[in-house]
């Protein structure tokens, strides 16, 4: 058999929370399938198996385990499953869980206690979950061999209900809403996992520094020409990757933008690490690009590309999350113009970068239509004087508006 360990992710993970199993007990599964999906206090991460055969969860969906700690068996074939389920022992939480081999030993005796279901042709599993929600499986269809009913087919008939449920109690909190003054809470969600580290950063982030915004607009006409001429392929670079670029540059020219407050000293840091907000299933994560001030525009690209890709695929360690410097958050493609970002602690400083949207301006005595870019930059006013922060947005503009000042 085949252990399955919580993967050690990055030097600073310890633990990951258990979040979905997406196979359960007795299922078969393929060497590389998701079968699991773990969340840390920053990234979740789906978890594949390592080999075929057939799954064993020992632990619930809930249940925090320590980095290398295994949590399910992959056995190779039904005979080595077997042997595990006899002589593995379980810890007290599974009691609790859907995926626990609790549920394979109990069927017997909950078949005994359900007569309706007795001669059904169906999976234990599927029996069990069909006689604890109430349901007759004479109304299931079977999607197993022979038309043989399995827990896939029991969860799908248990949603169907649910959705009917819903759509019965929308409708009857629409009539009481109706009647009602008071407010009603219709959803209720726990601040946990990732949402319960942006919670505390922000909090932390607003309590802890005195934070002030300047704002500014620049023309960005030469911005959209220089992102064309680097055009490779086919394919544009992003403006984020140009705008790194710039940021960097910037920041070699002012070190102490570049700075931490800790303790009763301000840290210079000589590394310039520069990370990219952007969201994950209704989260704020906030990937890191290393020394964009030694790469290339392409090379800081081709980076960002792939934080971004194992953004999406829940791929992402919690090393790509550390040792940012300073941040940007660019809403741009949601249409915003101006925003106040919110500093990233430990960092003294983040852009906030809006759309490039044509607008009238005088030039020249003469009214023109020019493409802008607006610009804003909050600093901690701690340690970073607002001339200070002002001539460090003015050269972010300056470079922006003659991108040849970064190689100068």
């Amino acid at each position: 058999m085949i252990e399955i360990k919580i993967p050690k992710l990055g030097v600073s993970m310890r633990k990951a929370t258990l979040v979905n199993w997406k196979a359960s007990a007795g299922e078969e599964v393929k060497e590389e399938q998701i079968v699991l999906v773990i969340e840390t206090d920053k990234v979740t991460f789906e978890v594949c198996s390592p080999s075929g055969g057939i799954i064993y969860p020992i632990y619930p969906e809930g249940k925090t385990c320590d980095v290398e700690e295994v949590v399910a068996y992959v056995a190779e074939n039904r005979t080595e499953y077997e042997q595990i389920v006899k002589k593995l022992p379980f810890g007290e939480d599974l009691s609790a869980s859907n995926n626990g081999l609790k549920e394979i030993s109990e069927a017997k005796n909950t078949e005994k206690k359900s007569t309706k279901n007795r001669h059904i042709k169906s999976s234990p599993l599927a029996r069990i979950f069909a006689n604890e929600h109430n349901i007759d499986l004479r109304t299931v269809t079977g999607t197993g061999p022979g038309g043989r009913i399995i827990k896939t087919d029991i969860l799908r008939s248990i949603e169907e209900l649910s959705k009917i449920s819903k759509q019965d109690d929308n409708f009857s909190n629409k009539t009481i809403s109706e009647h009602s003054v008071a407010k009603e809470v219709s959803e209720s969600v726990h601040i946990q996992g990732v949402r319960r580290n942006i919670f505390d950063n922000m909090f932390q982030s607003l309590s802890q520094s005195a934070q002030l915004t300047l704002h500014t607009e620049a023309c960005a006409e030469p911005l959209v020409h220089l992102r064309e001429r680097l055009q490779s392929n086919g394919r544009k670079v992003s403006y984020n990757a140009v705008l790194m670029k710039i940021c960097a540059m910037c920041l070699r020219h002012h070190p102490r933008i570049n700075s931490s407050v800790e303790g009763d000293n301000i840290s210079v840091w000589r590394q310039i690490n520069i990370g990219l907000a952007m969201e994950n299933d209704d989260a704020l994560i906030v990937p890191v690009v290393k020394n964009p001030d030694l790469k290339s525009i392409r090379e800081i690209d081709k980076d960002i590309l792939e934080l971004v890709d194992r953004t999406r695929k829940k791929r992402l360690s919690p090393d790509d999350l550390l040792d940012g410097t300073f941040t940007i958050s660019n809403l741009g493609s949601a249409e915003i113009d101006y925003f106040t970002p919110i500093i990233r602690p430990p960092e003294s400083a983040i852009l906030g970068v809006g759309r490039i949207v044509k607008k009238p301006i005088i030039r020249n005595d003469t009214v023109i239509a020019e493409k802008r870019i607006t610009l804003s930059l909050t600093i901690d006013h701690r340690i970073i004087d607002g001339a200070p922060g002002a001539r460090f947005l003015k050269r972010i503009k300056e470079m922006i508006e003659d991108p040849i000042m970064i190689i100068a």
